[in-house]
């Protein structure tokens, strides 16, 4: 077995705070070498035990840490402790402080050096590494290199704009989902490392727009299926059974992978009895867990009602795949999924999102409520606020679909550039504007007592400094941006035909590319004088790009 991904040496960009016995740290901004060296250059010295020094790689990486040993004093070993954090006070801090842990992942850890040789540690999430001599003597290293693990994959997807703060979205979305592009589509990359399967469809949205067709997303999807039997939840969540159903549909329809989807067909007909089953004759539903997302937890009626509408959508879904197999059996299925998608959605309980952000969004998503209704009623007001991260993904497609794009790119810069502003070079898994307010940047050494960006805030299972900096379900704006403002998505599956529908709310212009099976197409939008747009279209001969004004 062989791992498809490139490792990358990375060095510090900068030494963020050292004890007063730290010499030399610069030494370990500049390239020296990847080999120990008898003889040769010491590099940085920490001088006696307590010594340490904080390193800051500049952005967020995935993988661990490489250090060039030279002299211990003598002595055949010495004893480090090495921290990772995606924040400086993350590295700074005690296991067990706000929250920080080795779970999942170790981010904390005493580690044996040798004398004149090399060696790496960990794999994790990080940006910031704290080096801490616990030896009773000296110990130095030429070099410490971030061992940065990705796909090393180019994006055949683009997006540029007139506006520099939304291209750095963008970039900062689409390099959120390809650091979570390991072996498999991970959640995130410092905490869960595992494929979370209701997670992945705003990630697969991004892959889409990025790539296209990606055996990582296939391998992805299949490890959840072969692990999960029919009669179980994915990840022991109904949603995300839902979401598997929406993510092979949505799969197959951008790239029309008709064998890829075939090899899904019995699964899911194995597991909508149980769908089906969990939907009385008028529509309520007892599913018993109906999760959509950590903020929208404490309030049942809005759950449900975003529930309902990612049920409509997956039944909808699952009806237009039974329909390709041609069979009288899968006909006769599709026909109960449609009609048990009708009755949950017409059940009033299952309607009222209770001003959810999220649960109307969703509905908007399924088709089940007006989008310029809900933008005007529940998105628009206070723009920034009660908004997910996660879900954040179809709160922006509400407002492209609402032909609100001004709002949306004010949502975009009000609530993800926050993210910037605050020092992300990746997007987090959750975020509350009312964080923002008097906090200082991810590489801020705080004093005690002082506000913590990461360590004071998220909820649930993601408290403190276990909080994920990195989690690919925040990339929705990379979807976003390609679906409503280039304008460019399928209208028939794999791609053959494409609409182009541009829309640049107060942009000048736009221009990249989005993949289709036969190549990209690439576009370019220009707003003139009298505030037409002018579109020029470049199509792979086997795509049809048709133009909507």
């Amino acid at each position: 077995m062989t791992d498809p991904r490139k490792r990358e040496y990375v060095l510090p960009e900068r030494i963020l705070d050292k004890s007063p016995g730290a010499e030399s740290t610069n030494s370990l901004l500049s390239l020296q070498s990847d080999q120990s060296f008898f003889g040769g250059p010491i590099g940085c010295v920490l001088k006696a035990k307590g010594d340490y020094v904080l390193l800051d790689f500049g952005r967020e990486l995935s993988g661990g840490v490489k250090i060039v040993c030279n002299e211990v004093s003598g002595n055949k070993n010495g004893l480090i402790r090495l921290r990772l954090g995606e924040s400086a006070m993350e590295a700074m801090s005690e296991i067990g402080y706000k929250n920080s842990g080795n779970e999942q992942a170790i981010r904390d850890q005493e580690l044996v050096i040798p004398w004149v040789g090399h060696v790496d540690f960990g794999g994790n999430g990080f940006r910031f590494a704290r080096i801490d001599n616990l030896s009773d003597y000296a110990i130095s290293f030429r070099q410490v290199f971030a061992v940065y693990t990705h796909c090393g994959r180019d994006f055949i997807g683009s997006f540029k704009c007139g506006d520099e703060r939304i291209n750095k979205i963008w970039e900062i979305g689409a390099r959120t989902v390809y650091l979570n592009m390991q072996e498999y589509i991970y959640d995130g990359i410092k905490r869960d490392r595992t494929v979370w399967m209701g997670d992945m469809h705003p990630e697969t949205l991004s892959v889409l727009s990025l790539y296209g067709k990606d055996e990582v997303l296939e391998k992805s999807l299949d490890f959840v299926k072969g692990n999960t039997p029919p009669a179980y939840w994915m990840n022991g969540i109904p949603s995300y059974t839902l979401w598997w159903i929406k993510i092979i549909y949505d799969y197959y329809f951008h790239t029309r992978e008709i064998g890829y989807l075939q090899k899904q067909t019995d699964y899911l007909r194995a597991v909508l009895p149980n769908i089906l089953a969990a939907v009385s004759e008028s529509g309520e539903m007892n599913f018993g867990n109906y999760f959509i997302d950590w903020p929208s937890s404490d309030d049942l009626t809005a759950q449900k009602a975003g529930f309902c509408a990612l049920l409509y959508s997956a039944l909808h879904a699952a009806a237009e795949i039974l329909k390709l197999s041609g069979t009288v059996a899968d006909g006769e299925l599709a026909v109960r999924c449609l009609k048990t998608a009708e009755r949950a959605a017409s059940f009033k309980k299952n309607k009222d999102n209770s001003g959810n952000k999220q649960a109307a969004a969703l509905q908007v998503m399924a088709g089940i409520a007006d989008a310029k209704k809900v933008c005007e009623n529940i998105i628009k007001p206070n723009l920034c606020e009660g908004v997910s991260a996660y879900l954040g993904c179809y709160t922006l497609l509400a407002l492209g679909d609402a032909g609100d794009i001004e709002g949306a790119l004010d949502l975009l810069k009000g609530y993800w550039g926050a993210m910037i502003d605050l020092g992300a070079t990746s997007f987090w898994e959750d975020f509350d504007i009312k964080w923002a307010k008097g906090a200082k940047p991810l590489d801020a050494l705080l004093k005690p007592g002082e506000y913590d960006i990461h360590g004071d805030n998220g909820e649930y299972c993601y408290k403190g400094y276990r909080h994920s900096l990195c989690h690919g379900w925040s990339s929705g704006p990379v979807s976003f941006l390609s679906a409503y403002i280039l304008g460019v998505r399928p209208a028939e599956a794999g791609c053959g035909k494409v609409i182009v529908k541009p829309s640049l709310g107060d942009l000048s212009y736009a221009e990249g590319a989005f993949p289709t099976p036969y190549g990209p197409v690439r576009v370019r939008h220009e707003k003139r004088a009298d505030g037409k747009i002018k579109t020029e279209i470049e199509a792979p001969t086997q795509v049809k790009a048709m133009m909507k004004r």
